[in-house]
């Protein structure tokens, strides 16, 4: 799994539409927010996009043209996902020397505490969303949960994935089996926990990042 500022072909994104996680004002605050964010990556690069459906597309798109922002580069995917954490549910990208791929991991909603959220892990069982090559993991595993430098470690928490709501039939030996399976990682670096009153369980991206190869921020 390359690092988070390697070169990448696109960025994937779901656009805010759940009034759980952004209520009141704060999901027309989370939309804005996204639009500057495809107006920044857009000229530059691919960016794919969940919408609901087309009403949510259109929205969308008239949006970014009363900004002035070319659509060009944006692909639009209506699908009925529920949330716009695409980070958590969806595909974790690796690369060989010739090929890339991508991992798709089992979403249970942040270890079951949103029973409704959970029907996202449905999403990339469409495989025709993404053309490269899937691994299916077969385990319960977040994109937040794990930060990796590109060059074999991997840094994560005992909080998160030790937890018995991800899977409890795995050890930690096993976990760290199956995250230098898929991953290519060789070396895993543990924290303890995350920060407090996560819903995550301790997300490693809410504390700790590589930003270099051997620089932890």
């Amino acid at each position: 799994m390359p690092a988070e500022w390697a070169p990448h072909e696109a960025t994937w994104l779901a656009w805010p539409r759940n009034a759980e996680t952004w209520p009141g004002p704060r999901l027309e605050h989370a939309r804005e927010a996204y639009l500057r964010m495809l107006e920044a990556l857009l000229p530059g690069e691919r960016v794919h996009l969940l919408v609901a459906d087309a009403s949510a597309a259109e929205n969308v798109l008239g949006r970014l043209k009363r900004r002035g922002v070319q659509a060009r580069n944006l692909i639009l995917h209506e699908k009925p996902f529920t949330d716009s954490w695409i980070r958590d549910y969806g595909p974790s990208f690796v690369t060989k020397p010739a090929a890339k791929a991508w991992c798709k991991w089992t979403f249970n909603a942040w270890g079951g505490k949103y029973s409704n959220l959970s029907q996202d892990n449905l999403i990339f069982e469409d495989k025709s969303l993404v053309s490269d090559r899937v691994f299916e993991t077969g385990i319960v595993l977040e994109g937040g949960s794990i930060e990796v430098n590109g060059e074999g470690t991997c840094l994560t928490t005992e909080q998160c994935l030790l937890q018995a709501n991800r899977n409890p039939k795995l050890s930690r030996e096993e976990i760290e089996a199956y995250l230098q399976a898929y991953l290519g990682v060789s070396q895993i670096l543990w924290l303890g926990e995350g920060i407090a009153g996560d819903d995550t369980d301790g997300h490693i991206d809410d504390i700790a990042r590589f930003c270099a190869p051997a620089t932890i921020l």
